[in-house]
């Protein structure tokens, strides 16, 4: 059976809190079921999204399981949970009612999906070079285009978004098919705080990839392996924006993963073509670069993100005609950046 996108009406809980008890209860682990009233806590804790839309941070309270530890927490840990950034307002998307009505013609579109993969599979590789190339070697100066946009189709695998489409800020952007096949990352970038009592900063925006295989699968770029360099072509207006890889796994611990580096842009008419050695990308999490670094695994890129997030006030506009790979078979740097061991005496390390 395969999974259906849409979300159905769920009870929120997390793994944060799943081993902590009221303050009232003392700890039980090894000692049959928890002593406190666990009915109270459902009757006070949790919610029902659609009927209750309180605030997602109060509904906190987890489920208990019975074990020997005293407690196992329910809560999904999977690309399946409806509210995976936290957000306040949350609200499910789907009813039942709503899952019936578009599952035939959602699962007619998975299956022309899954047949055109299954008929890429099969099809002779000797009638593939790209195939070949990748057993046999590549080249120097070597290139593969994954990204182009000529056609609506290629638009399509592309989504913009910035803080204003969740309430937290003021800033605008477009994603523009341009005549010359090329597509427009363009809008305004507004640093005002929005006065909601919980934003400390603002002013960002971002285009990325949202292709993916059928049923929801991820789209892993298992090609760019053998490649050395992301290539871009591009122009800009002078301003810094940041290429973002996103290997995401698959506990909600790494949602966040991603690799960036900046892209400067010169600005004026004339194309840019920016080879960007994969050696170069550092680890962030949610933004936030992380002192344990490591080098990128291009097998592991799901999807590939641009943004924008200088701290400056006004317009902005990057076209891009096409993102690929480039192999330089000179290019001997395994990582740029300082690794090290932790301590042991360091939590990480246990």
């Amino acid at each position: 059976m395969f999974p259906i996108v849409c979300r159905l009406p769920q009870t929120a809980t997390t793994s944060r809190f799943s081993r902590i008890a009221p303050s009232s209860s003392k700890p039980n682990f090894g000692k049959g079921k928890p002593n406190f009233d666990a009915k109270k806590l459902k009757k006070e804790g949790d919610y029902d999204l659609e009927a209750s839309p309180k605030s997602v941070l109060s509904t906190f309270i987890p489920k208990i399981q019975n074990s020997i530890f005293g407690g196992r927490s329910q809560a999904p840990m999977n690309w399946n949970y409806p509210n995976k950034r936290l957000d306040d307002d949350f609200k499910i998307e789907g009813t039942l009612k709503e899952v019936v009505e578009i599952a035939p013609d959602l699962t007619r579109g998975e299956i022309k999906k899954l047949k055109k993969e299954i008929g890429e599979l099969m099809d002779n590789p000797l009638d593939k070079p790209d195939y070949l190339a990748y057993t046999q070697g590549l080249k120097h100066g070597e290139a593969m285009i994954e990204y182009e946009f000529k056609t609506d189709e290629d638009m399509k695998k592309w989504q913009t978004g910035c803080d204003s489409d969740r309430k937290q800020g003021y800033s605008t952007v477009e994603l523009i098919h341009s005549p010359r096949n090329t597509a427009i990352f363009k809008g305004f970038l507004n640093t005002e705080v929005i006065k909601d009592g919980k934003t400390t900063r603002a002013g960002w925006a971002s285009m990325k990839t949202m292709d993916k295989l059928a049923f929801d699968r991820k789209k892993k770029f298992w090609k760019w392996g053998r490649y050395s360099h992301l290539m871009i072509k591009c122009r800009g207006d002078g301003r810094s924006y940041k290429i973002m890889l996103y290997v995401p796994g698959a506990i909600d611990l790494t949602w966040g993963d991603m690799y960036s580096y900046p892209l400067h842009t010169h600005g004026g008419p004339y194309w840019q073509y920016e080879k960007i050695p994969f050696s170069r990308f550092f680890h962030t999490v949610g933004g936030r670069i992380q002192d344990n670094q490591k080098r990128i695994c291009e097998r592991e890129i799901s999807s590939i993100g641009i943004g924008l997030m200088d701290r400056m006030d006004g317009e902005f506009q990057l076209e891009i005609d096409y993102i690929g790979c480039y192999h330089d078979a000179s290019h001997e740097e395994y990582f740029a950046y300082e690794t090290y061991s932790i301590p042991m005496f360091n939590p990480q390390t246990i």
